[in-house]
Order: structure tokens, then sequence, then C-alpha cells
């Protein structure tokens, strides 16, 4: 007797339910891509809002900023090329007869005290310039001077690498927010930028040796609207001091100590010196001896 046939084994799924509807594939798939449309349309609206954003923060920058912080670069940078001619020092005296430093209250004068020795190369030039300590020359000539060392102080808010950080984001509340601080930034430290870029004066003052007490002092001033040298002079204290109270140096209740400051006094008399040498009227000179 033959033995029965085998056939494979093959496999059998549950039964159906027959009560549960198939699901709607189609709908579901068009559900999706509805969805993603919609997210699509989003992502792209606030991509394209953000550029227009950056754009705008940008084009402010450019028109609004930059031609005042180029121009204080170009002004500093001229300022230094006009410091490094006065190597020479001044012992070929030259003053203009319209000069008075007596009108030039209400000016924007840049002013640059240093050494003869930092005027070797634009580095020893530059540290000078960021080094520079208060002095009382502008007070006893009566004038408000803007250390040149300003003119590289630009806030933060103001420079090409904060714009180019502020940009680094699709994010439309932080963009806002940096488009806000840009404006504030503009209303509020823009103008006194401004004012400085525009600066009328330029006053130079070299010392001769180690200190301004001892050593002769050359003077240099510039008018940056004409570009024209009005004052090349050279001074000294010869001994000769000026009574004078003065908010640089000693302060405090001991009026005799301030007032005997000898760098206040220093600066006083080769202030006083120098409108003499312009012809201007100067305080009394009591001899040191």
């Amino acid at each position: 007797m033959e033995p029965p046939e085998l056939t494979p084994a093959t496999y059998e799924s549950g039964k159906k339910n027959r009560y549960r509807p198939p699901l709607p594939w189609g709908r579901i798939g068009l559900l999706v891509i509805f969805v993603a449309m919609i997210v699509g349309g989003y992502v792209w609206r606030q991509r394209t809002r953000a550029d227009a954003l950056r754009d705008r923060m940008r084009d402010t920058y450019q028109t609004r900023v930059l031609p005042v912080t180029g121009g204080l670069s170009r002004l500093q940078a001229r300022l230094e090329e006009q410091a490094l001619s006065a190597k020479g020092g001044a012992a070929n005296r030259l003053v203009d007869p319209d000069l008075r430093l007596s009108e030039l209250h209400d000016d924007e004068v840049v002013y640059l005290r240093l050494r003869a020795t930092d005027l070797q190369s634009e580095e020893t030039l530059e540290a000078a310039i960021e080094s520079m300590s208060d002095d009382a020359i502008g007070a006893c000539l009566g004038l408000e001077l803007i250390p040149m060392s300003k003119l590289s102080e630009v806030p933060k808010l103001l420079t090409e690498e904060w714009v180019e950080a502020a940009e680094a984001t699709d994010d439309m509340m932080r963009l806002r927010v940096r488009e806000e601080q840009l404006r504030t930034a503009i209303a509020l430290e823009l103008p006194k930028l401004a004012e400085l870029r525009d600066a009328d004066y330029f006053l130079l003052v070299v010392v001769q040796g180690k200190n301004r007490l001892d050593d002769p002092v050359d003077t240099f001033v510039w008018d940056l609207k004409e570009d024209r040298l009005l004052l090349r002079t050279r001074t000294e204290n010869h001994g000769r001091l000026i009574t004078v109270r003065s908010q640089i140096g000693p302060t405090g209740d001991n009026e005799e100590e301030a007032k005997g400051d000898p760098i206040v006094v220093a600066d006083c008399s080769l202030a006083a010196h120098l409108k003499a040498q312009l012809g201007e009227p100067t305080m009394s000179l009591e001899g040191s001896d």
C-alpha cells in the first residue's frame, strides 16, 4: 500500500472581523499631505518674514550706522597720521594769527597727549592713545577736550559683529528684539558718535622727555574742517607756577594740597604759556622762588 501524498503546510490567518470596516488609507494620505502643506507654508512664511526683517536691519545699519562708525575710523586714521607727522618736533614755530583757544568752547576738540618716543611707530602710537591718562590741560585752557581713545569706543550694539550675530537666527521673536535694540542704540548713542565724527579741531601735546614737569612740551593744533595746521609751538615751565584749583589731581578738604599738586600746576603753567604765545589773556604767573 503506497503512502499518502504529502502536501506543503500553509499559514492560515485568523478570520477577518467582518464587522470592522477597512481603514480609509486614501483619506489619511490626503490629510497627511494637507497638514504637511500647512506646516511647510508656515515655515516658508516665517523664513520669508525673517529674511525681510534681517534685510531691514542690515539696511538700517548700512544707511544710518555705518556712515558714522566708518567716519570715526577714517577720522582716527587721519589723526594718527597727523600725530606721526609731529615726530619732527615744534622747533620751527607756527602760529595762525586768527587762532583763539578761548573761542573754542563750543567746538569739538579731540585731544591726545603722549611722549615723543610714542611716535616711533603706529604700534607705539596706538598704545599711547589707549593708555593716555587724565590731565588738567583742558581745564586750564577752559576747554572740554575729547580724548582720542573715544573715537574707537563704539557701543557693541552698533558694531558689524553684533549685527552679524543678530542676523544668525530665524526666530522672529529674537529678531524683533534685536531690531528694537538696534533702534534704541541708534536713538541714544549714534548722535554722540556723529558729534565725534564731525570734530572741529585736534590738539596734540608731545612731551619731549620723560615728564611735562621738567621737559619741553610741543603743542600742535589742526583745523579739521579746513585740514590745516594752525599751531606748532614749544613751551616749557621755566620754574614758574600758577596758583590754581583743579578737579584733576588731589581733592578733598585740604585745598592747599590740591592747589599745590605739581602735575596740575605744571599743566596750568603750560596752558598759560600757550595762551600767552597766542596773545590771549592768561592767569597771573608767580615765580617759584
